[in-house]
């Protein structure tokens, strides 16, 4: 397993246990969707800034995302709550 793929498989997991979606983690990271995206599925490298600002956003420290299976050892809190920014407001 590649460390893309460990980054991504912690990333995807640890957002689906708090009950975000991509667009919950984009609006936080202030990263495209998309970016996020292709990072979970090992589509593409991550810079140690990004991984940073995606663990902040998680509540991890970023060198759990870098663990094999990080996800599975731990029960994470309930959502996390993100305020949509609406446009024209």
């Amino acid at each position: 397993m590649s460390i893309k793929q460990i980054v991504g498989d912690n990333i995807r997991m640890i957002r689906h246990k708090k009950g975000m979606t991509l667009d919950d983690l984009s609006i936080l990271t202030k990263m495209s969707r998309t970016y996020i995206n292709d990072v979970e599925l090992s589509k593409n490298a991550i810079t140690v800034v990004r991984l940073e600002k995606i663990a902040r956003a998680l509540h991890v420290q970023s060198s759990e995302l870098l663990i094999k299976d990080f996800y599975r050892h731990f029960d994470y809190p309930a959502k996390i709550s993100v305020k949509k920014s609406r446009k024209g407001s």
